[in-house]
């Protein structure tokens, strides 16, 4: 029998500690792989700045960079982002967008250089403070198509109710109340015990199948890292420098998922309307690390740059909350042979807050960058992370699971930059590509991030402005429930959503020399 009964939209809002968000060694992954959007000239040349200096974004990607600088500078660069997706869900296509307007980076250097005459093979150097994005989350993800999965022996495993019965098989009622939104849904008449002495904790439902199936994700925020950065230049042959990061998080999403047009013997169920879920999730987070870089200028035409970044040190706190709501008909249920009762709105919602912390992964990077002249330079970068390295830690909920999981999907990758700028007196003309390798050990799709750049710079001795766009391509996959076969309880036949992600991110910085 029902342990509460709901009739008409009630709101029942719980309070609990334990571990609402499932899955933090996502988190794990999202926050640890990041990348420098930094100046337009930065984002023109793919990234590839390990070995060049001379920019300001040296304080983030390698501090030795800076003792390249002749002056004083500051700088402002604004930037906007367009994200495109497209997914596919049941041979259903479907297109989301948004647009958004960021700071990519803001900072001052001030230069301490010794003059042309100092003879000195110690030359002065510069120190820095700067912010720099280092990733964006805003994105919008529909999908949407009639789920046609067969059934297996009889039973359909077709709708997100399916997964609610697999958590609930052989689980007492009286005990459901540890299952979160499982318990929901038995409230809500979606899932009903049968009386049955070889199952005496089974469970089943009247409603229908195939039913169509809409998600839509929407997250926001961004990732920051102040750098105070401090380069040295020795006889203009060593370059070498350190900086302290502060790191922060500010990240938001909210997942909506639907059901509705259900099917009963091939016809239109009359018992139910929808079913929907919610789940919401802030995360804020503050982070400490360091960066040390060399550059070695052994020719006038050839730099060689090596930069170790340490692990970030995050505190994260999170509130997040999750909702049940399910519409009927005004269905008339029978609970015996002799009583029923008329099912109409149920609602159901639950709150929970937890702090925990990250340890992301130790990064080193490696370049050279080829000068041709005073005509240009062609530059390059490789990455060197491992991401199956991540902890996580709280006193809040156990990690150990997660833990595992961070070893047991996740790998060590290599991402590499490429970029090159061709100079036209005060002109400059760039271009690059960059790829980001597949953290995932194993996964049905391809996990890496492709970007091709281009831009245009001025120069001058008092200022500089540099444009730049840059193409990013990726793909994802999103199941919104996870079900399992009957014939082979290892298999997973969870229904799986395919979005192919692009951004445009056209970025402009302002800089004065002083």
């Amino acid at each position: 029998m029902k342990r509460l009964f709901f009739l008409g939209l009630m709101l029942v809002v719980c309070v609990f500690s334990t571990q609402a968000q499932f899955g933090y060694y996502n988190d794990a992954l999202q926050f640890s792989r990041t990348n420098s959007i930094g100046t337009a000239r930065t984002q023109a040349l793919g990234g590839a700045q390990v070995a060049l200096g001379g920019d300001i974004n040296s304080a983030y990607a390698n501090p030795a960079g800076l003792g390249f600088n002749r002056s004083s500078v500051v700088t402002f660069t604004p930037s906007i982002n367009f994200y495109n997706s497209e997914s596919e869900y049941f041979g259903e296509l479907t297109d989301d967008y948004k647009a958004n307007f960021n700071i990519a980076n803001l900072g001052v250097i001030f230069n301490f250089a010794n003059s042309d005459i100092e003879t000195s093979k110690f030359k002065g150097g510069s120190f820095a403070i700067t912010v720099t994005r280092e990733n964006n989350f805003h994105s919008d993800i529909r999908y949407d198509g009639f789920n046609t999965t067969p059934s297996e022996s009889g039973i359909s495993r077709s709708s997100i109710v399916e997964s609610w019965l697999d958590q609930a098989w052989g689980t007492p009622v009286d005990q459901l109340g540890n299952l979160g939104i499982v318990y929901d849904a038995y409230n809500h008449y979606l899932i009903n015990d049968f009386v049955d002495p070889n199952e005496p904790n089974g469970y089943n439902k009247f409603i229908g199948d195939f039913p169509r199936q809409i998600e839509v994700l929407t997250s926001k925020g961004s990732q920051y890292q102040w750098d105070f950065a401090a380069g040295g230049n020795y006889d203009d042959i060593l370059y070498f420098g350190a900086s302290l990061s502060i790191n922060s998080i500010r990240y938001t999403k909210e997942n909506t998922y639907t059901e509705s047009e259900f099917l009963y013997n091939n016809a239109p169920d009359d018992a139910i309307n929808e079913v929907s879920t919610r789940t919401t999730l802030d995360v804020r987070g503050t982070g400490i690390s360091g960066t040390f870089g060399l550059i070695a200028r052994p020719a006038d035409f050839l730099r060689i740059g090596v930069s170790a970044t340490t692990p970030t040190y995050y505190g994260m706190r999170e509130e997040s909350s999750e909702d049940l709501f399910t519409s009927y008909n005004n269905w008339e249920y029978a609970i015996t042979a002799d009583s029923s009762i008329v099912l109409q709105d149920f609602y159901d919602e639950y709150f929970s807050e937890s702090s925990y912390n990250i340890t992301t992964p130790f990064k080193l990077t490696t370049g050279a960058a080829f000068f041709l002249g005073k005509h240009g330079f062609i530059s390059a970068d490789v990455d060197f992370i491992d991401y199956s390295s991540a902890k996580l830690k709280s006193s809040d909920f156990n990690v150990s699971e997660d833990n595992q999981t961070i070893k047991s999907l996740y790998q060590n990758t290599i991402n590499f930059r490429v970029g090159s700028e061709i100079r036209l007196d005060a002109f400059r003309l760039r271009g690059g590509y960059s790829y980001e390798g597949d953290p995932y050990l194993s996964s049905g799709i391809d996990n890496s991030i492709k970007k091709i750049s281009a831009g245009l710079g001025y120069r001058n001795q008092e200022f500089f402005v540099d444009v730049s766009a840059v193409h990013s391509k990726w793909n994802t996959a999103r199941s919104p429930y996870t079900i399992y076969s009957f014939d082979d309880p290892n298999l997973n036949i969870s229904p799986t959503a395919f979005t192919e992600n692009k951004n445009l991110n056209v970025s402009v910085t302002f800089g004065v020399n002083f």
